[in-house]
């Protein structure tokens, strides 16, 4: 068994949100993660301009998510990502929010990002054994994300790997086996017994 088995990844709650909005909407390879397509799923638009990432509501209600036109673009993907966590799943001004809110947004938005961008379900076209040493660099062409990005989300899976591999080992060694019983010599002649017994009443 190879120690990067992705059967037993267990993903969040929220990675299976986003899994089942992707594959419902034929979202189902690396190569399939456009991301004028994924914004039109949260109803949003992306707009290259200079100046910082963010995103804006107009007077029509719509989103409009500003991304950096000079950055490149695995920073564009990753900035749109975890902008997009903001937009799925905050509400209000972080600017008028305390820092601890802040920092929670913050952490929200980059685990959204990293499930969004690269989510586990896609890895499986990929053979980590063929890839081996630049399994990482593959894995960054073909997601188009920063190999720091990919680092971490690989980092993040075979954790949860590792401890599945771990709980179930531990529930291995834990369970109660049934309890097998010896019997004395006079039992078993006893049992054998009443087996011929009740063989000879069934004939």
């Amino acid at each position: 068994m190879h120690l990067f088995n992705l059967t037993l990844y267990k993903p969040t709650d929220l990675e299976i949100r986003i899994s089942n909005i992707y594959r419902e909407n034929g979202i189902l390879s690396a190569s399939d993660l456009d991301l004028d397509v994924i914004a039109s799923l949260f109803d949003a638009y992306i707009v290259y301009a200079d100046g910082n990432t963010k995103v804006i509501f107009d007077d029509d209600g719509d989103c409009l998510m500003f991304l950096n036109i000079h950055d490149n673009e695995p920073e564009q993907r990753e900035d749109f990502f975890h902008e997009l966590g903001h937009l799925t799943r905050h509400v209000g001004n972080q600017r008028k929010l305390p820092p601890s809110f802040v920092d929670l947004q913050e952490a929200q938005a980059t685990l959204f990002q990293m499930y969004s961008a690269m989510p586990a379900y896609m890895l499986e076209e990929f053979n980590v054994n063929q890839y081996q040493s630049n399994y990482l660099k593959v894995l960054s062409e073909a997601f188009r994300l920063t190999q720091e990005l990919v680092n971490r989300r690989i980092d993040q899976i075979y954790g949860r790997i590792k401890q599945e591999r771990y709980d179930r080992n531990l529930r291995a060694r834990t369970t109660p086996r049934p309890t097998i019983y010896s019997y004395s010599d006079s039992t078993m002649k006893i049992l054998d017994q009443l087996n011929r017994q009740v063989a000879e009443r069934k004939v």
